[in-house]
């Protein structure tokens, strides 16, 4: 590889929405922690890096920060395989993460999604200039002043298929679960119907200590039972049936933090 050709990609890590920014984001958190700053420090590509050192940092970054290989697996089944067999109006999504300061060391943040479906449209219908309408009330609803919940072991159930709801919420307690139903309810314009509103309750114990397992022959915590933990709004996005793998970014987050609706063009 030639010296302009690397110079090229450099650039290319380091501006606009590539690795520099993922960095940036992860890390976009405040907490006053040098440490933690002086380890963005280290993954962040610099102007005058080499290949070789450009290369260590974002391996550092995806191994010892995002720990990659230690990624749990999902049992799901492929989108394209999905769309062959279902067939689907557009799917709103808005994930929720716990903040990076409060995961215990060693772990990995939980996560929460809420979506609905939007009933009006269809893969034919809808154009670029609808996507934008929704991407902008997605980001005055939940990202402009950013939406967050307390997520437990207790479900809110809100079931009104048509108006392309199938909301079930893991929150702290009732009153909790309630409250984020009647603000999604409301914040995709539809109206709130009590009755419709259900709770689960368990009676399962989900903040006692993790109990010790045995794991081919090693300890490790057992994996805990949806633990009382803070979420906060991170991203959204569109899935849209027959478009292949490809989901749609609504909300996308600048190396600052800030977040944005994301525009698009026919």
């Amino acid at each position: 590889m030639s010296i302009r050709d690397w110079a090229a990609i450099r650039r290319a890590l380091i501006l606009g929405d590539s690795y520099n920014s993922e960095v940036n984001a992860h890390f976009a958190d405040p907490t006053g922690d040098t440490a933690r700053d002086a380890v963005k420090n280290i993954c962040l590509v610099q102007s005058n890096d080499s290949a070789l050192i450009a290369q260590q940092r974002i391996r550092f970054f995806r191994e010892e920060v995002q720990k990659t290989h230690l990624k749990p697996t999902i049992v799901g089944q492929p989108k394209i395989d999905l769309d062959a067999d279902v067939r689907y109006h557009p799917e709103v999504t808005v994930v929720l993460k716990q903040s990076l300061t409060s995961v215990p060391r060693g772990k990995y943040p939980k996560d929460a999604r809420i979506s609905w479906r939007l009933m009006n449209e269809t893969s034919e219908s809808l154009t670029f200039t609808k996507m934008n309408d929704v991407a902008a009330l997605v980001y005055q609803q939940f990202f402009q002043n950013r939406f967050s919940f307390k997520k437990g072991k207790f479900i809110g159930w809100y079931i009104s298929p048509l108006d392309g709801l199938h909301l079930q919420l893991y929150c702290l307690d009732a009153t909790e679960a309630k409250r984020v139903a009647k603000y999604v309810v409301q914040a995709i314009g539809k109206t709130w119907n009590d009755s419709i509103f259900k709770v689960t309750s368990p009676d399962r114990d989900n903040i006692a200590s993790p109990e010790q397992i045995t794991i081919l022959g090693k300890q490790k915590d057992a994996p805990i039972w949806r633990p009382n933990i803070t979420v906060n709004a991170s991203k959204a996005n569109i899935n849209v049936w027959g478009a292949g793998n490809e989901e749609f970014e609504l909300v996308g987050r600048l190396a600052n933090g800030q977040f944005f609706a994301v525009s698009r063009k026919s």
